[in-house]
This record gives C-alpha cells, structure tokens and sequence, in this order.
C-alpha cells in the first residue's frame, strides 16, 4: 500500500513519496551562500551534512527565495543523488493512496515541472513530486563537490 505525506508551499499543494521522506524539521537555521545553484535557496546542516533546500517556486514560476527564513518547515527526503529538503508552510498529513484519486498526469493539458502526476484528497489537488529529477535538475553543481554522491550528474 502506497502512502504520500501531504504538504503546501504558499499556493503550491504537493504530495511525496512516504517511503523517501526522512524527516521533518521545524523552524531549522538555513544558509544563504554564494555560488549556490540557481534553484537552492539555501543549505541546511543535518548530522552533519550539507543539505540543499530547494526553491519550490520554479515548479509554480514564482520565486520563494525571499521567504526562505520564515518557512515553518523543512522536509528532509531521499533521493537517488542524495538528501534535499523542501520547504513547507503547512504539512499535513500521511494518507494512504486508496483515500483519495492518483492520476500519472496525462490528464491535464499542460505536465507541471518536476510533477509526475495529481493526487486528489477531500478536493484537494496535490503535485506529486519526482524526488530524482527535482534532486538533479534543481542542483546541478551542488552534488559534483560531494565526495559521497560520486559526482552525480544530470541524466542525458
């Protein structure tokens, strides 16, 4: 039984995996520094790793950069290059797939970046979010330095 953690970015409404979230953190001490990729907003410092925190607003064409520091939480997930966090105002709960209506996207006229499909619980509509391929189009650059990702790099 497939479950997705549920949880809202300003306007953004997005859906994950529960299998790669690792965690979620509250109100967690991010940083700005330079020569970050375009769509990290910041890194965090978890048991001592540097994890980038992604700008949801690419997905939605808007920026989320300035509110960075007042986001409430992090949500730490897995993917196949390494851990990111996302940003969440609001997390809500874990559901299982069969509580609400998963569509794989080829429904709606126009796929949304980084979606890999809707899901829709109490008439709520949630992007289901591809971990690897925010993970790697979102960082490129960030993981090349880490010795521990092999130098990752973006899929052909």
């Amino acid at each position: 039984m497939k479950r997705f953690g549920l949880f809202q970015l300003g306007t953004l409404n997005y859906a994950l995996s529960l299998l790669q979230i690792q965690k979620i953190l509250q109100g967690s001490e991010s940083y700005k520094l330079p020569r970050l990729p375009g769509a990290v907003s910041a890194v965090l410092v978890d048991d001592n790793r540097l994890i980038p925190l992604l700008d949801l607003g690419w997905i939605l064409k808007e920026s989320f950069q300035q509110e960075v520091a007042q986001q409430g939480y992090q949500v730490l997930v897995d993917s196949e290059y390494g851990t990111v966090a996302l940003p969440a105002d609001m997390t809500g709960r874990i559901v299982a797939e069969q509580k609400g209506i998963l569509s794989d996207g080829t429904m709606t006229k126009e796929k949304e970046f980084g979606a890999v499909g809707k899901f829709v619980y109490q008439n709520v509509e949630y992007n289901v979010l591809d971990i690897n391929f925010l993970a790697i189009e979102m960082t490129q650059g960030f993981w090349q330095s880490r010795s521990d990702t092999g130098g990752a790099r973006r899929h052909q």
